[in-house]
């Protein structure tokens, strides 16, 4: 078996074929392409890191991060979001995505790369803690709250107080390319970014507690929370887990302000 690290876009794009193949195999569905470019391609925040393993002419496993950096007091940390792990099932249960994960963070420490992260999903996150060392916190939680609900002072005066890192979609770049995810339509206003989902509301992000009050009023507004922000439990949805791995940098997840725009899922 032979495995790359490709850290350039135009050399990731002579395997696209290969990694729709294994999409397919991996997930019974196809891959869509106009996604894979947005997140691989476009991003203009710099080049992703893929590790792909083939077994002949076949491709067997994917590992895979891309730029999502991260800004906060006066700093710009050099922040990857990893998605798409695919390991065919012939070749399970042989240390491959371990392997294919390593090579990956030691290219990525070698340009630099502070550290990744990213939202694991139930079945994964063993995996990502036992055998890569990720640190997860407890869950994050997904609610959907009323406006009136989210403008309470007691709920503003907690969003005011949680600082941290984030990504800065006040950045007309930054923001320009997450809200052209394909099969989405965001709406963008004086710091707030958000979109319609499944009859409410799913809060991207808000540049300050004000850009909140500019929200519409006629849908529950769904919102990502940290675990220990109880207020809103009984409106939980569903939990969604975060976490990462320090790379040439220091990951901190509280230090962290988890919104939607993080996550590729919104």
């Amino acid at each position: 078996m032979k495995i790359l690290t490709i850290d350039d876009k135009a050399q990731l794009l002579q395997h696209k074929l290969d990694i729709e193949t294994l999409f397919l195999e991996c997930f019974g569905a196809r891959l869509s392409l106009a996604l894979w470019h947005w997140a691989y391609i476009d991003n203009p925040n710099g080049q992703p890191f893929v590790s792909l393993c083939y077994d002949g002419d076949r491709l067997v496993g994917h590992y895979a991060m891309v730029p999502m950096p991260l800004s906060g007091s006066g700093r710009i940390l050099n922040a990857y979001l990893s998605m798409t792990t695919m390991v065919a099932a012939s070749h399970r249960q042989h240390g491959l995505f371990v392997k294919l994960a390593g090579v990956t963070y030691e290219a990525a420490i070698a340009q630099g790369v502070d550290f990744v992260m990213g939202f694991p999903n139930a079945m994964s996150t063993p995996g990502f803690r036992k055998k890569l060392g990720w640190v997860l916190p407890e869950p994050d939680y997904v609610a959907r709250v009323t406006k009136a609900e989210l403008l309470d002072p007691a709920v503003l005066n907690r969003f005011e107080s949680h600082g941290g890192y984030r990504l800065d979609l006040e950045d007309e770049r930054t923001r320009q390319w997450r809200t052209a995810k394909p099969g989405c339509d965001y709406i963008c206003e004086n710091g707030l970014v958000y979109k319609r989902f499944d009859g409410g509301i799913d809060l991207m992000y808000f540049a300050s507690v004000d850009a909140l009050r500019q929200l519409p009023d006629d849908a529950g507004i769904n919102l990502l929370l940290p675990h220990d922000f109880g207020r809103f439990q009984e409106n939980k949805v569903f939990d969604y887990q975060f976490g990462g791995l320090s790379l040439a940098g220091q990951f901190d997840p509280a230090g962290i302000k988890r919104q939607m725009c993080l996550s590729d899922v919104f």
